[in-house]
C-alpha cells in the first residue's frame, strides 16, 4: 500500500468517506464539512480544518488516513465532537510535553493502571521522557541530540534510544536510534560477590527482629524476589513447599535449598512483618525488605539471596536449568543471562576437579 498523500486521498474518495488530508508546513490536517466550533457565531457546518499534529511522512499518513474514516464516521452518525480535536490545535501541539502526554494516555489505555503498570511507566518510560526539553517541538533532531547526551554503550543509552524510537513512532516522525545505542550487554554488568551458606546462616544471626529474621529466611530459602515474602505461604508437610500467591509474575511454588533451613529456622512458623501494601508497587516494598535489613547490619543486598539460590540450585543441587527457573518464576532465556555470570573461577575449577578426579 503507498503512503503519499495523493493514494491516501485517493482511498478516502473512494470510499465516499467526506473527509480529505491536508498537509500544511511539515505536519497534517484533515479538511471536512463540520459543525461549528464551540463559541462560534455560525450555525450551520462547513469546510474547516482539523489539526492532527502528525508529521508528514508515510508513518504520519497512515495514522491519518485512520483518524479520516474516524471523523468520516462520525460525521455520518452525528457523533463528532469538537473537544477532542480542540486540544490539538492549541500552541503545545507538536512539543515533546504534548507527545509524552499522548504517549502516556494510550500506554495506560492498553497495559492497565495496576501498580505493576504505574511502576513499569515511571521507571522505563518517564525516567527518559522527562529528559527531552519539554516546550520544544518533538523532531528527529532533539531526539537525537537528547539520546546521546547519555554516556555511550550503557544500559540507560540502550533504553532511552529504544523508548525515544516508541514515541517518535507515535508522532510519526521517521528516526532510527539503533546505531546510536552502543553495545550495552548485561552481562557486561559487575559481578556480585554471592554470600556462601556459611555467610548467609551468619548474617541472619544478626537480626534480631523475628519478622525480619523470618522474612530473611524465606528470600535465602526459597530464591524468592524480596517482596514475595509478604505474598506468599510455606507448607509444613514435605517438602515444604513455598506458595508464592502475588508478585511481579503471579502465582507459582517454589522449593527450598537447602531443606535443612525450613526445618533448622520453623519457616512455616510465618512471622510478616506489618507493612502496608495496597497502594505500594512490588519495588517500593522490595525497598522497605532493603532499608529494614540494612538496619541490621546485614553485609548484603536481599536480592543477592535470591541469586545465591540460583547458584545453588545449578552447581550444589544439579537442578535443571528450566526447573530451577520456573520455581524463580522466569525464562529460562532470563535465568541463563542473570545467573551464570554469577559462577566464579572458583566454582568452575571445583566442578572441573571433581570431574577430572573420578
Amino acid at each position: 500500500m503507498k503512503w503519499t498523500l495523493e493514494s491516501v486521498n485517493e482511498r478516502l474518495k473512494a470510499g465516499r468517506i467526506g473527509v480529505t488530508v491536508c498537509q500544511r508546513g511539515d505536519r497534517l490536517s484533515l479538511r471536512a464539512t463540520l459543525p461549528p466550533k464551540p463559541g462560534s457565531d455560525k450555525r450551520a457546518p462547513y469546510q474547516q480544518y482539523l489539526s492532527l499534529g502528525f508529521y508528514a511522512n508515510p508513518a504520519g499518513l497512515q495514522r491519518a488516513e485512520a483518524e479520516a474514516k474516524i471523523v468520516g464516521g462520525l460525521l455520518v452518525t452525528g457523533g463528532f465532537d469538537w473537544s477532542k480535536y480542540l486540544e490539538s490545535e492549541s500552541t503545545n501541539v507538536g512539543t515533546c510535553r504534548y507527545w509524552i502526554e499522548k504517549f502516556k494516555t494510550e500506554y495506560f489505555a492498553t497495559n492497565g493502571h495496576e501498580p505493576t503498570k504505574q511502576q513499569t511507566w515511571k521507571d522505563h518510560y518517564e525516567v527518559f521522557f522527562s529528559r527531552l526539553p519539554q516546550d520544544k517541538s518533538l523532531t528527529r533532531e532533539v531526539l537525537i541530540a537528547t539520546a546521546i547526551q547519555t554516556e555511550a554503550n550503557t544500559w540507560t543509552r540502550q533504553r532511552i534510544c529504544q523508548k525515544f524510537e516508541q514515541l517518535a513512532k507515535l508522532a510519526g516522525i521517521e528516526c532510527s536510534l539503533k546505531k546510536y545505542q552502543g553495545n550495552y550487554s548485561s552481562a557486561s554488568q559487575i559481578i556480585r560477590q554471592l554470600p556462601t551458606e556459611d555467610e548467609i546462616i551468619a548474617n541472619r544471626e544478626k537480626i534480631t527482629n523475628p519478622s525480619w529474621l523470618w522474612v530473611f529466611g524465606a528470600i535465602a530459602t526459597y530464591g524468592l524476589r524480596p517482596h514475595e515474602a509478604l505474598f506468599c505461604e510455606i507448607e509444613q508437610e514435605h517438602p515444604h513447599r513455598c506458595k508464592i500467591l502475588d508478585g511481579k509474575t503471579g502465582t507459582r511454588l517454589a522449593y527450598p535449598l537447602p531443606l535443612e533451613w525450613v526445618t533448622d529456622w520453623q519457616l512455616w512458623e510465618m512471622h510478616k512483618p506489618t507493612i502496608r501494601t495496597d497502594d505500594r508497587t512490588f519495588k517500593d516494598i522490595g525497598n522497605v525488605i532493603y532499608k529494614s535489613l540494612k538496619r541490621y547490619k546485614v553485609s548484603f543486598a536481599p536480592y543477592d539471596l535470591r541469586h545465591a539460590w540460583a547458584v545453588r540450585a545449578a552447581l550444589k543441587y544439579k537442578i535443571p536449568i528450566s526447573v530451577a527457573a520456573k520455581w524463580m518464576g522466569h525464562s529460562t532465556t532470563v535465568h541463563l543471562r542473570e545467573y551464570q555470570r554469577h559462577i566464579t573461577d572458583a566454582d568452575h575449577l571445583e566442578i572441573f576437579n571433581k570431574f577430572t578426579s573420578t
